[in-house]
């Protein structure tokens, strides 16, 4: 049954309102799979109204948007204002007319990156991200009633779609199947609360019911084996081994290549045995932190000293703990923290907190004031709640 609770409380988990945590506990699902109305109270953080001020009343820009119909994207250069209608020749610009012209005959509009744009998507997807480890990003569709935007296709990230306002009939092939020739493995509709978890490389395509539909995907920008390849063979590119040639004639006959290839194989296993793996480790991990959204700023009056505003908590911004020998260091997207063991746990304790607070004495004396300055620099500690 759909939950009650606000989904912009900032201690509320948000897989659960996705699908069971414990079907990601050790890796992802491979299989696709419906919940009915969990997602509810995700609906309320795209609504009609919203949608309105995105389109008529704030300024889209390429590349935040685009527009489909039938599998094919339209021009962008039919949904912007030429340069010359606009403020100092900015393009890129949204003509929002064109956009209303377009969904009226049934083309479908994407909104791209709404977790950039959108704050209480953007909290959302934050919260999200931290919850499994890798970045996620937010798309919105909004398909005008009995129409398609695009065919079926596979994508190359996991995603969540989350139905917020009318409904979506969706068929789902396995990565091996040929959807122009074979039968759907799943048909199915989404109604308003409800969601679907899609694996990356499952073919899939989505059809409008009698009214307009409204959807969010949740994509994971997730870290994989290949990226820990490419990090590897970046490091590798420099030993002097791999510079040497293979032996005269080594390819010509069949015999003799096998025997290069195979010495070559070993020599290679040899120097991977031989990896730093925690300068790898340290490596890929900057690489990986770095598809994370950094938390917004402080309030403005805050940061310009206008007021002493209150403080929330931020705990979804840590991304990374490390102990050090006698040090534990807290990655965020963009910066890191460094502390006592000691400090370490009064730091959670702190960023435990719920609503806003001010530091006491207590903070003070078991943090000191550098620490909180350092975690308020980082934005674990904001005058802004962003959700």
């Amino acid at each position: 049954m759909p939950t009650s609770q606000a989904p912009d409380s900032e201690d509320q988990p948000v897989l659960p309102l996705l699908g069971d945590p414990a079907r990601f506990a050790q890796g992802w699902p491979r299989t696709p799979y419906r919940r009915v109305g969990t997602a509810a109270p995700l609906r309320s953080v795209l609504s009609w109204s919203d949608l309105d001020d995105l389109v008529n009343r704030r300024t889209l820009q390429t590349p935040a948007f685009r527009m489909a119909r039938n599998g094919s994207v339209l021009p962008i250069g039919t949904l912007t204002r030429a340069p010359h209608t606009t403020t100092q020749n900015v393009t890129g610009l949204a003509d929002s007319a064109a956009i209303l012209r377009e969904l009226g005959e049934g083309a479908t509009l994407i909104l791209q990156g709404l977790n950039r744009s959108w704050s209480p998507i953007g909290a959302l997807s934050r919260r999200l991200s931290s919850e499994i480890g890798h970045a996620v990003f937010v798309n919105a569709y909004l398909t005008p009633r009995a129409t398609q935007g695009f065919g079926a296709h596979q994508d190359s990230q996991h995603a969540w779609l989350v139905q917020c306002q009318g409904s979506k009939t969706w068929q789902l092939w396995a990565p091996d199947d040929d959807p122009e020739h074979d039968p759907p493995d799943w048909t199915l509709q989404l109604d308003e609360g409800d969601v679907l978890w899609i694996p990356r490389g499952w073919w899939h395509s989505g059809s409008s019911g009698d009214r307009p539909s409204l959807h969010l995907t949740f994509a994971v920008w997730a870290t994989t084996v290949q990226d820990v390849l490419k990090s590897l063979t970046s490091e590798l590119a420099f030993e002097p081994a791999l510079a040497e040639e293979l032996p005269p004639r080594a390819l010509h006959e069949a015999a003799a290549a096998r025997s290069a290839v195979g010495e070559t194989a070993v020599r290679l296993a040899e120097l991977l045995a031989r990896t730093d793996v925690p300068g790898l480790t340290q490596r890929l991990l900057t690489t990986h932190l770095q598809r994370f959204d950094p938390l917004p700023g402080p309030d403005l009056a805050g940061a310009l000293g206008v007021d002493d505003p209150m403080l929330h908590a931020h705990p979804e911004a840590v991304l990374h703990t490390a102990v050090d020998g006698p040090q534990v260091r807290l990655r965020t997207a963009d910066s890191e923290v460094v502390m006592t063991a000691e400090q370490a746990a009064a730091c959670r304790t702190l960023l435990a907190r719920t609503g806003g607070f001010r530091p006491d004495e207590r903070d003070r004396h078991r943090l000191g004031d550098k620490l909180l300055g350092q975690l308020v620099d980082a934005r674990l500690l904001c005058s802004g709640h962003h959700g």
